[in-house]
């Protein structure tokens, strides 16, 4: 996993430092996940996700985007924001990591560049829709018939990522034999959210001793068919 995407978040953040109810420390921005794993046989095909970002983010996000005054922002009035949103994302690995329990360290990618992607306003709440397809070289290597694991979440803990409580996880095409579970990142101690809530909004990486502390904070589903 790489840096956060400052590029898709920072300029938000940063327009916003008068603004009231923009959180200004670690975390900056709070992501709920659903998730949907797209089998193939046994093999992972692709991941569909549906991101829900924190009503202040929202609200920031979508200034100036009701082009016709409507009040309602539309998906094509969101489309020109959903592109850079996948766009930066790429650059960090879309905080997703798919991988065989077991496996070593790689730095290969396992996505191609997502597909399908869109943006929703509901409630003042944005989301983003979009779908990670599973490289044709990589699928051997993400065979549930080994336990296969879905990582979500930020390792610098710029964004908060956590699984819905409601559907966080669902499987598309499966064999009846496969089943997931979910582990959700449990929550740092208040010493540890005090030492984030100083870091600035500009800053790029974490202090290392911090960084050990956040970049085991993943949101994991895991895989089997038997």
């Amino acid at each position: 996993m790489k840096a956060p995407f400052r590029t898709f978040v920072l300029p938000f953040l940063l327009g916003s430092i008068l603004a009231p109810g923009i959180a200004m420390a670690h975390p900056h921005v709070w992501v709920s996940v659903q998730s949907e794993i797209v089998m193939g046989g046994k093999s992972v095909n692709a991941v569909n996700h549906i991101w829900t970002f924190d009503e202040a983010f929202s609200a920031f996000a979508v200034q100036g985007l009701d082009e016709d005054g409507d009040g309602v922002y539309s998906r094509a009035e969101l489309q020109p924001l959903a592109q850079v949103n996948v766009e930066s994302l790429s650059e960090f690995d879309f905080f997703t990591d798919l991988y065989e329990k077991g496996a070593p360290d790689s730095d290969e990618a396992i996505f191609a560049e997502p597909v399908d992607y869109w943006l929703t306003y509901d409630k003042g709440l944005l989301t983003l829709h979009f779908t990670l397809p599973v490289l044709e070289a990589a699928k051997a290597k993400v065979n549930a018939q080994k336990e296969v694991i879905l990582d979500v979440y930020d390792p610098t803990f710029f964004v908060d990522f956590s699984f819905s409580d409601t559907s966080p996880i669902k499987l598309a095409n499966a064999p009846g034999s496969c089943s997931v579970s979910v582990k959700k990142a449990e929550a740092l101690d208040d010493d540890t959210m005090g030492l984030l809530a100083q870091i600035p909004a500009d800053q790029r990486e974490l202090p290392p001793d911090l960084m050990q502390m956040t970049s085991t904070m993943a949101n994991q589903v895991f895989l089997t068919c038997k």
